[in-house]
């Protein structure tokens, strides 16, 4: 963990970044392996140096919850595939709520999809889905985490099916959380120009 006069702002998205990279198994790739790697590592230089990007992916995975929003705020619109049974899922409840926490040198943050009772629900737009798609994520530990609810549930769209992937926040939930934190710091401090961005970019104002 960084020293303690130091607090460093950690997102979902920054995760997600590192862990593609970091964890990936290029070699599935075959020939490709080397361009796909190269471009994981551009990826997650990008994310520690905040510089976004979207693609056709993203963009579909945006409009497919703003569909979802607009059936649950009763608008007379054409809805996407499996819109309207992820609305019926997710419900009517609090969108885009900011999450914020401090735990040591590390400032958790995050926006939940939607907010309902005590339950978290994040909505997903996949080509493909296979279960547990999301275990490795830091995102349900750290939603739970920031606002102190218990249940978290991954709603997932491929387009024409529709799946729940469910977390419930159990005693050890920080400590998974701190630890998956941790490896990646340890990882980007390796690396020199991880580093130089990280400590530029990611220097908690909260």
């Amino acid at each position: 963990m960084p020293n303690n006069t130091e607090k460093y702002l950690i997102t979902p998205t920054l995760y997600n970044a590192y862990i593609y990279y970091a964890e990936g198994d290029f070699e599935l790739y075959g020939e490709k392996a080397a361009e796909i790697e190269a471009k994981a590592k551009q990826d997650f230089l990008n994310t520690l140096n905040k510089v976004y990007t979207t693609n056709e992916i993203l963009q579909r995975g945006i409009d497919f919850e703003n569909s979802v929003n607009d059936i649950c705020n009763g608008l007379d619109v054409e809805p996407m595939e499996n819109a309207k049974d992820v609305a019926d899922i997710v419900g009517h409840g609090i969108w885009q709520e900011k999450l914020c926490k401090t735990v040591g040198n590390y400032v958790l943050y995050g926006k939940a999809d939607v907010i309902r009772a005590d339950t978290i629900y994040d909505i997903k737009r996949v080509n493909s889905y296979d279960c547990p798609k999301y275990e490795q994520s830091i995102q349900h530990l750290l939603y739970m985490e920031c606002s102190g609810l218990e249940h978290f549930k991954y709603v997932i769209s491929t387009g024409k099916d529709v799946y729940v992937e469910y977390y419930h926040k159990d005693a050890d939930n920080l400590q998974k959380l701190l630890g998956r934190i941790d490896m990646m710091v340890n990882f980007i401090r390796q690396t020199p120009e991880f580093n130089t961005a990280f400590e530029k970019n990611w220097h908690s104002k909260y």
